[in-house]
């Protein structure tokens, strides 16, 4: 068991900019580490930044059993506001579970919401129908912990892994809350106009490989590009090829802006 309460690079971060304004959000069982790359690429560009902890991230895994995916999206609103008030147009960015936030964002303030850029977006998992198993946790009395919280799988890739912290289980009263949230989002896409930019790892084995394409089918969109690359497993902001990632994001968001 991972206790991350003692870990400095577990904490939001945000970084002061112009008038435009970025919100990062981080995985399931992630922490905004794993966007800060993203966040300090765009700070030089002039970008005001905030990468809310969402709530149960970043402790123990315990905390996360309380939590929902409600829980996790009012606190990014609250960080959309809060960026709100210091900026004049904002853009988000989400890795896998945040990508979905990101996305129900987006629904939900369209005139709010110039571009959403959505990172290894886990509307599905390469498990799915393990993984929705957990549903059924919902409708059950409180389990032992070694029922209720189980290991992660470790990844079959190589190269550089995870760099930044995590929790190494996952409960599974939390996982059917964001198979929940899969649900939702994936009913809302037909009604998502902004701008969209998918980023998909050819070796993730996270989500599926289908998860991507899926999305850019069913976005409304006018706009909207998906751009895979092959060496990058699931986190990609920390990946072999995390530079050249960066770099499609920045570029993709400059353009949006630039146009309005």
């Amino acid at each position: 068991m991972i206790d991350l309460s003692g870990d400095e690079r577990a904490r939001a971060f945000a970084f002061e900019g112009g008038p435009v304004g970025c919100l990062l959000l981080h995985g399931f069982t992630g922490t905004p580490s794993e966007m800060r790359p993203l966040g300090e690429r765009l700070a030089k560009r002039g970008y005001a930044v905030c990468a809310p902890l969402l709530p149960g991230h970043g402790t123990r895994v315990e905390d996360l059993v309380h939590t929902s995916w409600k829980d996790w999206y009012a606190t990014a609103l609250a960080s959309w506001e809060e960026l709100g008030a210091k900026t004049s147009a904002r853009v988000v960015a989400g890795l896998s579970m945040g990508a979905l936030l990101g996305l129900h964002l987006a629904h939900a303030r369209p005139h709010e919401v110039c571009a959403v850029a959505a990172l290894a977006p886990a509307l599905e998992l390469a498990s799915q129908r393990s993984a929705e198993i957990a549903l059924w946790v919902r409708w059950l009395p409180p389990l032992p912990r070694r029922f209720a919280i189980v290991p992660k799988r470790s990844s079959k890739l190589p190269g550089v892994g995870r760099l930044t912290p995590a929790y190494d289980e996952i409960p599974l009263r939390s996982l059917a809350s964001m198979i929940a949230l899969q649900r939702r989002v994936r009913t809302e896409l037909p009604d998502i106009t902004a701008p969209a930019l998918i980023i998909e790892g050819g070796l993730d084995d996270t989500v599926s490989q289908k998860a991507g394409a899926a999305i850019e089918s069913a976005l409304g969109s006018s706009i909207k590009s998906r751009i895979r690359f092959p060496l990058s497993g699931h986190i990609v902001t920390e990946d072999v090829e995390a530079n050249a990632v960066i770099t499609a994001i920045e570029s993709f968001f400059a353009a949006i802006v630039a146009t309005r």
